[in-house]
């Protein structure tokens, strides 16, 4: 018998606020999911608060996915792990754990992430910086590396590149297209104007697969704006607002045209791309530190940290809080890779960290036998939850 989930509403915070010595507790979520929280004395500076979920990679009723965050009106937004939970709670997910994903663009763009995102084998960000993500395909294996991202659109003979999905208009430096559907914003903005065309009736719902090619109709050709508004079940692709006049593909553009806009996204030449979430540097190759990035500065300097890994038994998911000199103070990037090699990870990345480390797991109630909840294990360095873009969630498959 499986211990009854109490609502993810009534979530709470388990951790204290010291860690001394050197201890490990373990607690078992389900058969081939174990939650372990480690205290550590750091070199210098104070102790390490650590809490690592290990899922074992031959369990077929437990999955690994990723939730997305949106608002009522189904657009990115930055929104709480626990409400991310509750919302699958209704939909009849059992719950297990959540993990905070992916960066987030800067304000006003909270909720977009920055990387490679596809949830449930649906596009919903990709292009832009060549960013490292933990894939997980159709099958369940785990991957991460750099994706292969393909995307171009159709106009006859002619083959335009398509440089961002669901990004920020000046996210990139590249002459290709934009293209958005409803769930980026409303609309899309720029300090200069810049031209746009919307497509309709396409032959297949949004958001996109991760290998699909959709075909529909110019239904307008816009003038030059600051803001081109996005309309639903349709897909608006933009030309970048420093498009000179006389280099704009769109004024051989016609309302009735037939387009094609073709996505591909391979991880190891593989399209069968399951859930996508991006983080930044890579830590471990091969099962030796690696880390890849140029991010001096960020590399140096202590903070909460989240992290995901790999090897043939188990995948793993990490967090190491800090910014609280009595409870974690926090690890250098090189500290958190020589971590992930001690845990014997095979390949390891970094995610978002900062006020964002969190993890919530469903934890057996000692003094309710029978049912579990879903509690904040770790200490989250702003005090309350911080809304995320995405986070990883383990559920058990029915």
């Amino acid at each position: 018998n499986q211990p009854k989930n109490l609502p993810p509403e009534s979530a709470t915070s388990r951790n204290g606020t010291t860690c001394t010595g050197d201890t490990k507790e373990e607690t078992q979520i389900a058969d081939g999911l174990l939650w372990q929280h480690f205290c550590r004395e750091a070199p210098i500076g104070g102790p390490w608060s650590i809490h690592v979920l290990q899922l074992a990679r031959h369990r077929r009723d437990i999955l690994v996915q990723s939730a997305v965050g949106t608002d009522v009106a189904g657009q990115f937004a930055r929104v709480p792990l626990t409400e991310l939970a509750h919302r699958e709670t209704l939909k009849g997910t059992d719950v297990l754990a959540m993990i905070n994903g992916d960066f987030d663009m800067a304000e006003p763009y909270f909720g977009v992430p920055v990387g490679l995102a596809i949830s449930n084998g649906k596009i919903l960000s990709a292009g832009g910086d060549s960013r490292p993500v933990m894939s997980i395909f159709v099958s369940g294996r785990s991957n991460i590396g750099i994706p292969d991202v393909h995307m171009e659109a159709h106009f006859g003979k002619d083959r335009w590149p398509i440089t961002t999905f669901n990004k920020p208009l000046g996210y990139a430096k590249s002459p290709g297209l934009r293209m958005y559907s409803r769930a980026f914003r409303a609309s899309v903005k720029a300090a200069q104007p810049f031209r746009a065309i919307v497509i309709t009736k396409l032959d297949r719902p949004l958001p996109p697969d991760s290998e699909t090619k959709i075909t529909g109709v110019i239904s307008e050709i816009r003038e030059p704006a600051t803001e081109q508004f996005i309309p639903e079940n349709a897909l608006l692709l933009a030309e970048p607002s420093d498009t000179k006049d006389s280099q704009s593909k769109f004024r051989k553009l016609t309302v009735g045209m037939r387009v094609i806009v073709r996505m591909v996204i391979r991880m190891e030449h593989q399209a069968d791309i399951r859930e996508a979430i991006a983080g930044l540097p890579i830590l471990v190759t091969a099962g030796h530190t690696a880390i890849q990035g140029g991010l001096t500065d960020y590399i140096k300097q202590r903070h909460p940290r989240t992290a995901v890994c790999y090897n043939e038994q188990s995948t793993m998911f990490v967090v190491v809080d800090g910014r609280q000199p009595k409870l974690s103070v926090g690890m250098t990037l090189e500290e958190l890779a020589d971590l992930m090699v001690s845990l014997g990870c095979t390949e390891a990345m970094n995610t978002d960290g900062g006020g964002s480390t969190e993890m919530a797991v469903t934890v057996p109630q000692k003094n309710s036998p029978g049912t579990s909840k879903l509690e904040i294990v770790n200490s989250p360095s702003d005090g309350p939850e911080r809304g995320r873009p995405n986070a990883w969630i383990i559920v058990r498959r029915h």
